[in-house]
């Protein structure tokens, strides 16, 4: 009864998550879904769109997801929001983690601000 609960849940999530897609992009670490959602990515921190470097992370993440199916998973350790309202979330894009790759590019660096699930694998791309 258990196993089938638990299956009923995970396939919940799944179709949750079937349909969101990328609507707006903001800046390199924000972004907007389809549903309406504004989304934080958790763990990073781009650079301010006044820079270069902030629009140049923008683009990256605009060509990278804009438009695309997308899975949002929420951290178990942090906060569901941030003071603005927006939603923590990891986001992954055909199984992979996008919060890393901005790191991993260099279009992000580590927000070290509050802990979270993958504070110490984002710390070593820092």
């Amino acid at each position: 009864m258990l196993a089938l609960i638990l299956c009923l849940l995970v396939s919940y999530m799944l179709y949750l998550n079937r349909d969101t897609k990328v609507h707006r992009v903001i800046d390199g670490d924000t972004f907007i879904t389809n549903k309406g959602d504004i989304i934080r990515m958790i763990g990073i921190d781009a650079p301010e769109l006044l820079t270069l470097e902030g629009i140049e992370s923008k683009m990256y993440l605009y060509n990278l997801i804009k438009g695309k199916t997308i899975i949002l998973e929420k951290d178990n350790y942090s906060r569901n929001k941030d003071k603005y309202g927006r939603l923590l979330r990891y986001v992954y894009l055909d199984g992979e983690d996008i919060n890393l790759l901005m790191l991993k590019k260099g279009y992000a660096s580590h927000y070290k601000y509050f802990y979270f699930n993958k504070f110490k694998q984002y710390n070593n791309y820092e």
